[in-house]
C-alpha cells in the first residue's frame, strides 16, 4: 500500500510542478498582495482605538487571502482527472485512498510556503506583535487555514460531478464562513436558531486564534477621548471580548482547525470512492 502510495505522490507532484512557471507566479502573487497588505497597515499599528482596528484588520486579511483563493483553484482537481483515475481504479492499480493521499500530499509543500512566505511579509511590513510567539500562531493559524479551505475545495470537488454544479454549491457555503468569521457581527448575539454556524467557521477559529496571539497580556490601549458614552478598550482582554473571544480559546481554536481539516480529507475521499461505485 505504501509503495503504491510513494509512486502516486510521485507522480502527482510531478503534475503539479510540471509548469513551474505556474508555481512561480502564485509565489509572486502571494508576495505581491503581501506587500501591498503590509505597506497599507505599516505605521497604523499602534496601542490605541485605532491601532485596534487596523490590527484586526489584517488579521481578516491572513485569513481571508489564505481561504478563498486556495479553496477555489482546487475545484477543478478532481474533475479534470476522474477518467484516467476511473480506467486505472478499474483495472486494479491502486485504490481509491491512495489515489487521493496522494494528491493531498503532493501539494503539501506549497500549502505551507505559500502562507509562511506571505506572514513573514506581511507581519514584518505592519510591524505586528514583535514576540516570537504571536508569529508562530500566526503561521500555524494561517498555514491550518489555507490546508483546511484546500481540503473543502478538494471535498467539493469530489462531491459533484462538474465544476460550475460545485461552484453553485460553494458560494453559499463561503457566505457563511465570512459572516461568522467573528469580523461582521458579534458570535454572543447571533439568533439562537443559527448560533451553530461559527463551530463550521475555521474563518473564526484562526482570527480568534491570530486575535489572542495579538492581545493577550496587553494592558496598555490608550484612548484618545475621556467621554464615557464613547466606546473604548484599555486592556487586550476588553479587544477580546469586544469580539466574543476569549483567551483561554486559543489551543482548541488550533485543534478544531486540525480535525475540519481531516474531516473535509474524509468526506473528500468517500465521495470520490462513491463515484467509483457508480
Amino acid at each position: 500500500w505504501l509503495h503504491t502510495l510513494y509512486w502516486l505522490t510521485y507522480r502527482s507532484f510531478l503534475t503539479v510542478v510540471r509548469d513551474p512557471t505556474v508555481q512561480y507566479l502564485r509565489l509572486l502573487q502571494k508576495i505581491g498582495i503581501a506587500l501591498m497588505a503590509g505597506l497599507c497597515f505599516s505605521g497604523a499599528i499602534n496601542l490605541d482605538q485605532l491601532g485596534v482596528q487596523a490590527i484586526q484588520g489584517i488579521l481578516f486579511i491572513f485569513v481571508s487571502e489564505n481561504t478563498f483563493s486556495p479553496m477555489y483553484s482546487v475545484l477543478s482537481v478532481f474533475p479534470e482527472t476522474f477518467p484516467l483515475f476511473m480506467r486505472e481504479t478499474k483495472s486494479g492499480l491502486y485504490h481509491t485512498s491512495q489515489y487521493y493521499v496522494a494528491n493531498m500530499l503532493a501539494m503539501l509543500p506549497g500549502l505551507i510556503a505559500e502562507p509562511l512566505i506571505f506572514v513573514i511579509v506581511a507581519y514584518w511590513l505592519a510591524q505586528l506583535r514583535p514576540t516570537f510567539t504571536a508569529f508562530l500562531v500566526t503561521v500555524i493559524a494561517s498555514t491550518l487555514v489555507m490546508n483546511v479551505s484546500t481540503a473543502c475545495g478538494c471535498f467539493f470537488s469530489a462531491a459533484f460531478n462538474s465544476l460550475p454544479l460545485a461552484m453553485a454549491y460553494l458560494v453559499p457555503f463561503d457566505y457563511i464562513l465570512m459572516i461568522t468569521s467573528g469580523v461582521f457581527i458579534q458570535i454572543g448575539s447571533m439568533p439562537v436558531s443559527i448560533s451553530w454556524m461559527p463551530y463550521i467557521s475555521w474563518m473564526l477559529y484562526a482570527n480568534e486564534a491570530m486575535s489572542i496571539a495579538q492581545w493577550e497580556g496587553v494592558i496598555n490601549i490608550t484612548c484618545s477621548t475621556e467621554d464615557p458614552n464613547l466606546p473604548c478598550m484599555r486592556t487586550g482582554t476588553e479587544v477580546l471580548t469586544h469580539y466574543s473571544f476569549d483567551e483561554s480559546h486559543l489551543a482548541r481554536n488550533i485543534w478544531a482547525m486540525v480535525v475540519i481539516y481531516f474531516v473535509f480529507h474524509v468526506l473528500g475521499c468517500f465521495f470520490l470512492w462513491r463515484k467509483t461505485r457508480h
